[in-house]
């Protein structure tokens, strides 16, 4: 951890005194005793990330909490990608809306509370599927249907996420359940749900073929990676779909083969792309 993070962590902390205290007084109201927020090292963009605990040293963690950090709730632009990054008030929503739609299907945390800055979710030991991979990229052919099968079944109902990549999902300690999370951004208006799904997808395989991710594992079984992705993506249905810019997934269109599957699964994509291999 590197020291400059670590002093932003500890600033925002000093910053979110009052608010941590206004979330610990309504979370004792839920949970019907003295709740204390512990700060994590996750976040640090726009929110950040507290566990909730009992009134002891040794309690439980009784939730997990995203909290805004005044000052950053108006994100920059993103031009080169077909997603809105929301601010303070409008991810909480969001991403509270979609642990609501989600939680029943078992695929994302339990929302517990909201509030205007900050909302609580059920905590999970879970790692996260780019941890687990990082340091056992050959788990790829047994965790990658899993997270696809959870992707379908999000999609399935109505929600998109706009982010996904192997840091916003968490793998239980069985390999057998994903659960997703952090949905801070929102599609593009103009763009079609077709068009929103197949963007998770190939965005989601463009940060597995990132090294220290699947990459090793995928280029090794191209094939297997593609059909893999052929089982659980959605059909276009009628009509041929717009080409998607190259820019957003280029590690996809590297490998020949990788870009064919993909192309003949999801789509056209952007001509004027270079394949290398």
């Amino acid at each position: 951890m590197s020291p400059l993070r670590l002093l932003n962590a500890w600033i925002d902390h000093q910053r979110l005194a009052e608010r941590r205290r206004q979330i610990e007084w309504q979370l004792g109201v839920v949970f019907k005793q003295p709740v204390t927020l512990r700060p994590t090292l996750s976040g640090g963009s726009f929110d950040r990330i507290y566990l909730a605990h009992g009134d002891s040293q040794c309690s439980r963690i009784l939730a997990s909490v995203r909290m805004n950090v005044p000052g950053r709730d108006r994100p920059p632009k993103e031009p080169h990608l077909p997603r809105v990054p929301l601010p303070g008030e409008h991810r909480i929503h969001r991403e509270s809306r979609a642990y609501r739609q989600l939680s029943p299907l078992g695929i994302a945390p339990h929302l517990i509370a909201r509030g205007e800055f900050y909302l609580a979710n059920h905590w999970l030991p879970w790692p996260r599927l780019s941890d687990v991979l990082r340091h056992h990229s050959h788990l790829l052919w047994d965790l990658l249907p899993v997270a696809l099968d959870a992707i379908r079944k999000m999609h399935e109902n109505g929600v998109v996420h706009m982010d996904l990549n192997c840091g916003n999902l968490l793998i239980a300690p069985d390999f057998q359940s994903v659960v997703i999370i952090d949905f801070e951004f929102a599609p593009l208006r103009a763009m079609s749900r077709f068009d929103q799904q197949r963007f998770d997808f190939l965005r989601l395989a463009h940060n597995l073929l990132k090294p220290r991710r699947g990459r090793e594992a995928a280029l090794l079984q191209p094939e297997r990676f593609v059909e893999l992705f052929a089982r659980y993506v959605p059909e276009a249905g009628f009509g041929i779909p717009d080409a998607m810019h190259t820019a957003w997934f280029e590690r996809v269109v590297e490998h020949r083969v990788i870009r064919d599957g993909f192309a003949e699964i999801l789509g056209v994509f952007d001509r004027n792309s270079k394949v290398i291999r």
